[in-house]
């Protein structure tokens, strides 16, 4: 893990360690020091080390310390910290890996020893395990340098840069420097090359008597950094190459190995010539947000509609897919034509008929993963989902996008949006979710607890740039103001305010599901009756059960979804009831039933009873097909009408016609036409069809069990307090380097999303 220049021992501030980490048995007291809490609280702090990484959840101490020492696992520690965490960290990491004294960190960072930002730093940095307490010294377990990739814009120590040269080379830049180096050993050498290095004075001396050309390329590269293997400099200043080796004899500059004219700079000797004055950044606190009141209940009123508009609008994506199937694309997922298609039959723009659809995939309700059909199925859990109580289907769907792998919404700048269902894997995604909301959370609610709205959507980029920038820094034009507009849809926010639900995804401690109990105050129970009206139209407020919406579907045509749902009744709807078996007197009775007034209007009454004494007038037997009817004048009618003249219907004898096509579509036929016919069995009973429901098996990784915050989904992680009190009461032995393990090769499935991750994020 560390380079050969790290290999040694050095001793300081009491502790014994090796330089770019802790000495196993300092870090093994460390952890045995700690009560339950606190080490559980590491280890929540670092997801790998409960299961999350390959090599599974830490078996013992012993392996906690090592694993502690890997770059990788302090990385992910440190992946979710705010920025003032990050740039005390990276301080550290300029000025380490040997043992770091507070004063030192402190005067780095432009602060007094004992700043009340600087202690609430260093707390987080303790309790996640990045930097280590011991004998007045701060010590990193990882080698810090290996976490950030150039620390502060600064080069290795000058230890690390000098150890790779012989002896004869240290020899010429000690006697370049004007040192005693004759007769002396390369230990006695490098020892007062590193005490030249470490006086910043007698660096800032040297430089001012460089070569003009020397002395802005050196001080250029002190602010800038280089960034090998691509800084050639020889490149870049081909004509100053007697000024470059100038600078190389002194040590000011020394080649990196293995890469050509690339060249590095001691960390020392960047930090001496950036001036006395020289502080590093630090941000103890978040950037302003300004935010306006909002009148009370109102961002609350607009979440319960939003709410209710996202379950209605999910189960009647998903319906419509069981309706008429929905075609998948060769490469997977489902293009855009269909998507097209979702939404005008949803009513809604697009980009929302890419959310619901996402959504209902992350819910397990759909499948596009089917070897055999080319198709989206509908899943059992379909019929599961839809007969839950309003607040647990919201609940589902809060949870399935915070899980989700990809922004459904989002329209990348080259304007190419991935197709829905293509199951991208989670990344940083769910991570993002959770922490605009946490901003959200922490900078729009007043004092008393009442929601703030947002006034500028900048501001609130800002601070969520302060409180996650390893997650934000390098997003992609539009994915935090999409991210916020899904929010919107789904009531999290209102307004621009965080609303009661979207606070209850922030309250994971909570023993009962916080966002289920936020929704079920703002959610009223599933609506069993609706309000029926004169114009044969029928409205149910809020969320109509799923009886009703069986029993609606079936009458009625269905003409708006949201906050209140809307069918109208008409001749073609009634018949078609009838022709699934109901009786006049069934329908009628099932009906009331579901009024509200317990009756229903005379115009739905009269039209259920004109369709009943026309219904049944003409049957149709299969023979070839057989018409008969005890109407001639209603036969004579039917031959006549000349869109059947392609039927071939003829009269053998009175009361019958003979069709050329079959009984089913000799039924379509006639029903297109305007009659209303029925098929009759052999024996002369009347036969009801029934379009065959079609279910596939419900992935497991989507049962409802799995539904949990999203860093816990589809991980079997183990609970922190009970590995906690496991480790700290079994012995520890071994050791720490054989705990170390090798970061897992990224898969063939891994590089399937790397594409959409790399335009999401900006990653290089």
């Amino acid at each position: 893990m560390l380079s050969t220049a790290l290999a040694g021992r050095l001793t300081g501030g009491g502790c014994a360690v090796k330089v770019g980490g802790v000495t196993d048995d300092v870090l093994l007291h460390w952890l045995t020091e700690m009560d339950r809490d606190r080490l559980a609280g590491l280890l929540r702090g670092r997801p790998g080390l409960l299961g999350l990484d390959p090599s599974g959840a830490v078996a013992s101490l012993t392996e906690l310390a090592g694993r502690l020492a890997e770059p990788e696992s302090a990385s992910e520690a440190l992946a979710g910290m705010p920025t003032p965490v990050l740039q005390v960290a990276e301080a550290a990491a300029v000025l380490g890996p040997a043992p770091v004294g507070r004063d030192r960190l402190a005067a780095l960072l432009g602060l007094a020893e004992h700043d009340a930002g600087l202690d609430l730093a260093l707390g987080r940095l303790e309790q996640i395990g990045v930097l280590v307490p011991c004998g007045g010294m701060l010590l990193a377990p990882a080698d810090l340098r290996l976490v950030f990739r150039e620390p502060l814009r600064l080069g290795p120590p000058a230890a690390e840069v000098l150890h790779p040269l012989t002896a004869p080379q240290l020899t010429a830049i000690a006697h370049a420097l004007g040192l005693p180096s004759a007769r002396r050993t390369r230990a006695d050498t490098m020892a007062s090359l590193l005490d030249f290095f470490a006086d910043a004075d007698r660096v800032r001396g040297l430089v001012a008597q460089a070569p003009e050309t020397t002395r802005m390329l050196l001080e250029g590269i002190a602010v800038r950094g280089v960034h090998p293997p691509f800084g050639v400099l020889l490149d870049a200043y081909a004509t100053a190459a007697n000024e470059v080796i100038w600078a190389e004899e002194r040590g000011l500059l020394t080649r990196l190995h293995g890469w050509g004219y690339a060249m590095q700079m001691p960390s020392e000797v960047g930090l001496a010539l950036r001036g006395h004055d020289y502080q590093a950044p630090f941000s103890a606190e978040p950037p302003p947000v300004s935010t306006v009141e909002i009148p009370s209940g109102l961002a609350e009123r607009s979440a319960a509609a939003a709410l209710t508009a996202a379950v209605d609008r999910v189960v009647g994506i998903v319906a419509a897919c069981d309706q008429q199937p929905v075609a998948l694309l060769k490469a997977g997922g489902v293009g855009v034509r269909e998507i097209r298609r979702l939404a005008k039959r949803l009513e809604v723009p697009e980009q929302q008929a890419r959310l619901w659809l996402e959504i209902a995939g992350e819910l397990g309700l759909v499948l596009a993963m089917d070897a055999a059909e080319a198709a989206v199925l509908v899943t059992e859990e379909f019929d599961t989902f839809r007969r839950l109580p309003p607040a647990e289907q919201a609940d589902r769907i809060v949870h399935a996008w915070l899980a989700a792998g990809a922004l459904p919404t989002w329209v990348p700048p080259e304007g190419r949006q991935e197709p829905p269902l293509s199951y991208f894997a989670g990344g940083p995604l769910p991570a993002l979710r959770l922490t605009v909301l946490g901003v959200a959370g922490q900078t729009l609610v007043g004092s008393a607890g009442e929601p703030r709205g947002l006034s500028d959507f900048a501001d609130l980029a800002e601070a969520v740039r302060w409180f996650a920038p390893v997650l934000s820094t390098d997003l992609a034009d539009g994915v935090l103001e999409s991210l916020w507009s899904e929010a919107e849809l789904l009531g999290l926010v209102a307004h621009n305010a965080p609303t009661t639900v979207g606070l209850a995804v922030l309250a994971t401690a909570e023993p009962d599901c916080p966002v289920r109990i936020a929704a079920e105050h703002l959610l009223s129970p599933a609506t069993a009756a609706g309000i029926f009206q004169a114009d044969l139209t029928v409205v149910v407020p809020g969320s109509p059960s799923a009886a009703l919406v069986d029993l609606l579907d079936s009458t009625a045509e269905r003409e708006g979804r949201g906050a209140a749902s809307v069918w109208r009744f008409s001749a073609g709807s009634v018949r078609r009831a009838l022709d699934g078996g109901m009786s006049p007197e069934e329908l009628e009775k099932a009906l009331t039933e579901v009024s509200q007034s317990g009756e229903l209007p005379q115009p739905l009454r009269y039209l259920i009873s004109d369709l009943a004494r026309q219904h049944g007038a003409v049957r149709v037997r299969a023979a070839g097909c057989v018409i008969r009817s005890s109407d001639d004048a209603l036969l004579a009618e039917v031959a006549a009408t000349s869109r059947l003249r392609d039927l071939g219907l003829w009269q053998p004898a009175e009361g019958v016609l003979i069709s050329s096509a079959a009984a089913e579509e000799t039924l379509r036929r006639l029903r297109e036409a305007g009659f209303a016919p029925v098929e009759e069995g052999d024996h002369g009973e009347v036969m009801v069809s029934r379009r065959p429901v079609r279910r596939a098996a419900t992935p497991e990784r989507l049962a409802a069990s799995a539904l949990e915050l999203p860093e816990m989904v589809s991980w079997s992680l183990a609970d922190p307090e009970e590995l906690a009190e496991r480790l700290l009461t079994q012995p520890s032995t071994g050791s720490v380097e054989g705990h170390r393990h090798q970061g897992r090769r990224p898969q063939a499935d891994d590089l399937a999303e790397i594409d959409y991750l790399e335009r999401l994020f900006r990653m290089e």
